[in-house]
């Protein structure tokens, strides 16, 4: 996917943290009840720190965990170049 990337625009929908953690966007898409339909919505991440959160709660199911926060916040950097004062603590 990475060498595809270089040349062409790849949209891939993952559940999966060590995919989600490569992307140059992060795009979180959501679902809820409607009063007569699902409704969709999607929302890009652009705080280090939100998705940080997201990448956490992909890798344990929920965002509170610490040990899902520190493996998050590697996998950010180790692929986006980040810093260890960036994303969430």
């Amino acid at each position: 996917l990475a060498e595809v990337a270089t040349h062409r625009q790849v949209l891939v929908v993952t559940h999966l943290a060590q995919v989600a953690a490569r992307a140059q966007t992060h795009v979180v898409v959501t679902k809820a009840p409607g009063e007569t339909r699902v409704v969709t919505g999607a929302r890009v991440l652009t705080d280090p720190s939100e998705r940080q959160i997201e990448v956490a709660r992909l890798l344990s199911g929920t965002p509170d965990s610490d040990a899902a926060q520190l493996h998050a916040g590697e996998l950010l950097r180790q692929h986006n170049g980040l810093r260890p004062s960036q994303g969430a603590s």
